[in-house]
């Protein structure tokens, strides 16, 4: 597999603030990648980061060899879609509508979609099993069915990378794990990388191909090195849970 994602030198934070600093990470097409770590190490940040949405104070991060931090946003737009934890208020915007935003990229100015244009946004649907729900209104749904929409805009976006931040935040058991395997489906089976942040670490170690661990600094394991290293103790610090290798669940200690 070739490198696709490199970052060299980046320092992030706020206000001209470092949060992080130093991050060199390097990874392959075809991944799906969690960030982990406690709240307020700058997890939300790096993405926010990577995603064009705040602008780093030093460093580069190339995907295909581009710089995506400089790109013109149409240009970036068209390698790298995002999906965000907070909810939008769009009124009364049908889902279809909504998705079929994802298209921006690659309209004329008039924003008018082709028929190549709906012929994705249909497959989108149709990815997400969101047939039932393609002229309901978007703000009727339940957030489980949110945020699958939200996933849907992504892949009619048709980037090879795609950053979600907490995609499961805030929803049951059963929609967080439809959506995990949904986007371990993106992976697999259409050559996408995926860069979530994530707190379901026990999931993430069972259907990632890496994890990026945010403690101070940033480093990248396999989830099979995160257990053997036992790198989930060095995370957590105190003693307060243990992480059972069999049946990948955390136990109070």
């Amino acid at each position: 597999m070739s490198t696709l994602i490199e970052i060299t030198s980046l320092t992030i934070g706020y206000n001209n603030q470092p949060l992080l600093t130093g991050i060199n990470l390097t990874s392959s097409t075809g991944q799906l990648i969690a960030v982990i770590g406690r709240n307020g190490k700058g997890k939300s940040t790096l993405l926010k980061t990577l995603s064009g949405l705040l602008s780093p104070i030093a460093g580069s991060f190339k995907y295909e060899g581009k710089n995506m931090l400089n790109l013109p946003e149409k240009e970036r737009a068209r390698l790298l879609s995002i999906v965000i934890t907070k909810q939008v208020d769009i009124g009364g915007l049908k889902v279809y509508d909504y998705i079929a935003y994802g298209r921006y990229p690659y309209t004329n100015w008039l924003g008018i979609n082709t028929d190549t244009d709906d012929d994705e946004v249909k497959k989108a649907i149709e990815y997400c099993g969101l047939e039932e729900f393609s002229y309901r209104n978007f703000n009727e749904l339940s957030d489980g069915e949110k945020q699958k929409v939200n996933i849907a805009r992504a892949i009619a976006q048709d980037t090879p990378l795609i950053i979600l931040d907490e995609p499961t935040a805030h929803l049951d058991l059963i929609n967080k794990v439809e959506i995990l395997k949904l986007l371990k489906h993106l992976v697999d089976n259409y050559s996408k990388t995926i860069i979530i942040s994530t707190h379901q670490i026990e999931y993430a170690l069972q259907i990632c191909n890496e994890i990026w661990v945010v403690n101070d600094a940033v480093k990248t394991y396999t989830p099979s090195e995160m257990i053997k290293q036992n790198k989930l103790k060095e995370l957590f610090g105190e003693d307060l849970i243990r992480f059972n290798e069999a049946s990948y669940s955390f136990k109070l200690t």
